[in-house]
């Protein structure tokens, strides 16, 4: 067919009927533009999933109560659309590693990372820091060299490429120039960058600093935080089973104290523990039966051999100052309450010390400029009057702080206004058992595993098999554990990992059809590792890690 021929079929219409009674319908090329929009409709829906909120509001349910700011830095905004433009980008690059439900640090860690960009950005601003448009385009060439190395590490690989495309050196920059990047973009970036040089560039390492930097010492500590105390409290106050339950509380968790009574309780404890340490009791024992540091209280407190740098500043000072065998007054973190007790102490100098001194002083500097590039941030978030708005990203603030009764009321919230938050949701279910309130987290795992978005969470369904079977119930448990199993289909480190537990899971029950149906996966999923070569040896996270 001729391409005039072609274009007269494409532009005539297509009729049907015979006779008189023959209807016009679309011509060939409007047909295939239509069919080729249905395509991208149904590609869509499959990739992305069905329009649920917009469906879900003409379902009748209620539209999300989100506000339009997120947070306010110095009163300055940031909107939840620019909030969320950054957490679709971070959730993409975390698609594959974690669970539906471990998004709280994904979350938390974005409006982190905005914060930090805005208050440094500002700081540049007041030190001057300008950036000049050659500065922007020594910017742009050094992106590309550094992805020229990237993608050819050796001169022949170049070599072979350009031949094989038959384009030069300057006709590949020009490709991986485009698309350029933003200006402004590139100038925030570049800002941000002077200003961190600036506050390292201020970093000196005399001699006598050296030789101390190779000073560490072996401690012991207690720590008491006011969130134990409110756990502790709740416990000591849970009605007995014949005990009368009272009105419900505003979040399902009653606020047995406030968190400044919290605080104190906390003071007070740490106050009397340090007196009875002083008195003659053994600080190890101390540390198993009080601590709340639960990565050190089996060992009785023992916190290893540690440097300048590896402890939070306040910590730190009261550790070095110590000498061998001596314990310390109180010191309180953003941790809690701290009672240290400094075993011993050791500094000796490498004995290439003054043939290495200047590697060794380059290696100490590394550390020391890191340090103060650290303080220098934390400064700008202490002096800076920073308020978090969303209900969500507010109540994982309070959490993180100790504050669990009012954390959980903002969760809580969090949840009620967006019903789709699986997120928040699985948190607060988290938080009430807990606290001991099984009943009330097993109803909000089964809402999480019926709905639309959490319904494909297998740590959901694991979750919610979990505290099931800790109830008793164990043939809801088992159904809840195969739906967990059923959706960890991919062949990825994440679903490997429930399939493990499931196994064993099922091994403790003693369902042996259940346990061979998990092998089975293991085992394709081990073929499959080999085949492709990935797994690098099997790297793997331990299984209690998120």
């Amino acid at each position: 067919m001729s391409i005039m021929r072609m274009r007269k079929f494409f532009a005539r219409p297509i009729k049907v009927g015979k006779g008189k009674r023959r209807l016009q319908l679309l011509t060939p090329a409007m047909l295939i533009f239509v069919l080729i929009i249905i395509a991208l409709l149904i590609g869509t829906y499959f990739s992305f999933g069905p329009p649920s909120r917009a469906a879900g509001e003409s379902r009748g349910e209620a539209a999300p109560k989100l506000t339009r700011v997120v947070a306010t830095i110095n009163s300055k905004p940031i909107l939840r659309q620019e909030y969320y433009a950054e957490l679709v980008f971070t959730e993409k690059r975390f698609a594959q590693q974690l669970d539906p439900t471990q998004m709280r640090f994904v979350r938390t860690s974005v409006l982190q990372s905005m914060i930090d960009g805005r208050l440094q950005l500002e700081a540049a601003k007041r030190e001057r820091l300008n950036v000049t448009k050659n500065d922007i385009k020594a910017e742009r060439d050094r992106r590309v060299e550094d992805e020229l190395q990237r993608r050819f590490p050796d001169k022949k690989s170049l070599r072979d490429y350009l031949q094989r495309k038959r384009i030069s050196l300057d006709e590949l920059r020009a490709n991986i120039r485009k698309p350029p990047p933003d200006d402004d973009a590139l100038k925030t970036s570049l800002q941000l960058a002077k200003l961190q040089e600036k506050v390292e560039a201020a970093v000196t390492m005399s001699d006598e600093q050296l030789k101390a930097s190779f000073i560490e010492v072996k401690a012991r500590h207690i720590l008491i935080t006011p969130a134990g105390m409110i756990e502790d409290e709740a416990d000591a106050d849970k009605p007995d089973e014949a005990g009368d339950e009272t009105e419900a509380p505003k979040s399902g968790v009653e606020e047995k104290i406030s968190e400044e009574q919290a605080k104190q309780k906390a003071k007070e404890l740490a106050e009397k523990l340090l007196a009875d340490i002083k008195g003659g009791a053994d600080f190890a024992a101390l540390a198993r039966e009080h601590s709340q540091d639960f990565s050190s209280l089996a060992q009785g407190g023992d916190l290893g051999w540690f440097r300048k740098g590896q402890m939070v500043p306040e910590f730190e000072k009261v550790a070095f100052e110590l000498k061998p065998g001596e314990v310390g007054d109180i010191v309180e973190t953003s941790f809690g309450y701290h009672i240290i007790q400094v075993e011993d102490r050791r500094g000796e100098n490498p004995e290439n010390f003054e043939k290495e001194k200047e590697m060794y002083r380059e290696q100490a500097l590394v550390q020391a400029k890191y340090r103060a590039w650290q303080d220098y941030v934390r400064q700008l978030h202490d002096q800076a009057n920073i308020e978090i708005i969303d209900p969500e990203l507010k109540a994982y603030q309070l959490l993180d702080e100790g504050k669990v009764a009012e954390g959980v009321t903002y969760l809580a919230q969090a949840a009620a206004n967006d019903s789709h938050n699986i997120v928040a949701a699985y948190e607060l279910a988290e938080i009430y058992d807990e606290i001991g309130q099984q009943d009330e987290a097993i109803k909000i795992l089964e809402t999480i595993t019926a709905s639309e978005f959490g319904a494909t969470s297998p740590r959901a369904h694991m979750r919610l098999g979990e505290l099931l079977l800790s109830k008793g119930e164990q043939e809801k448990a088992v159904n809840s554990f195969e739906s967990a199993s059923d959706w960890a289909r991919s062949y990825i480190e994440k679903d490997y990992r429930v399939h493990v537990q499931l196994q064993q899971q099922f091994e403790e029950l003693k369902k042996d059809d259940l346990v061979a149906n998990e092998q089975a996966w293991i085992d394709e999923y081990m073929e499959y590792i080999r085949e492709t070569g990935m797994g690098g040896g099997m790297p793997f996270m331990p299984l209690d890690s998120p």
